[in-house]
């Protein structure tokens, strides 16, 4: 499946996909010359010998004008430039990736990339993007592209105190209410980022 990043800043989390994907692709790699039949077989049939393509999106602009009140999330920070962040992005992708920058608020650039996904699923989507409203656009943009087994990476899921009615936690309540899918927590990382796991379909279950 495609990668997803929805908030890309300096480029630090597609770069640190890229790098984790060049070493998973090594261990496949060693895999397919395995003493182990099992493991030759499983390693060259594999459909992650497919090289994903990397989604980037972001305005690039800071952040938009907002009433979340939180300071770190006020309007115009994490302002970067596109091409120095293409530029920096360029130079770490060790297995020159393909890479599609999307510039603009999410909701303005969704049909873009809908049009490139097509029917591809998305495998990881990284909301990094902060903010409520962001977040609820984000979701949107993707509805149609997870599936099970889907991988969704909240960076700021316990900002605001873990506060369950502000921030990525409200965007994220309110989508599962209104969708058929089902989660599960997967893991944290960091200080205030949750991994979710996209384990069903509520009409499966």
């Amino acid at each position: 499946g495609a990668i997803a990043e929805f908030g890309v800043y300096k480029g630090d989390g597609i770069i640190s996909s890229l790098f984790c994907h060049a070493e998973f692709i090594g261990w496949l790699n060693e895999q397919k010359v395995s003493d182990e039949k099992w493991r030759r077989e499983v390693a060259n049939k594999s459909p992650l010998n497919v090289t994903p393509t990397f989604h980037c999106l972001d305005t690039y602009d800071g952040m938009p004008e907002n009433d979340e009140g939180a300071i770190s999330f006020e309007q115009d920070t994490f302002h970067t430039d596109l091409e120095t962040v293409k530029e920096r992005i360029k130079e770490n992708n060790p297995l020159n990736c393909k890479i599609i920058h999307y510039q603009g608020l999410f909701k303005d650039t969704s049909p873009q990339l809908k049009e490139n996904l097509k029917n591809k699923a998305i495998a990881i989507a990284n909301i990094d993007c902060d903010l409520m409203e962001s977040t609820v656009d984000a979701l949107e943009a993707i509805k149609d592209n997870i599936d099970i087994g889907t991988v969704l990476l909240f960076d700021d899921y316990n900002a605001f105190n873990g506060d369950q009615n502000k921030g990525q936690r409200k965007a994220f309540s309110d989508f599962q209410k209104n969708s058929n899918f089902v989660f599960e927590k997967f893991y944290t990382y960091h200080y205030s980022g949750q991994a979710f796991l996209l384990v069903g379909k509520a009409e499966d279950l």
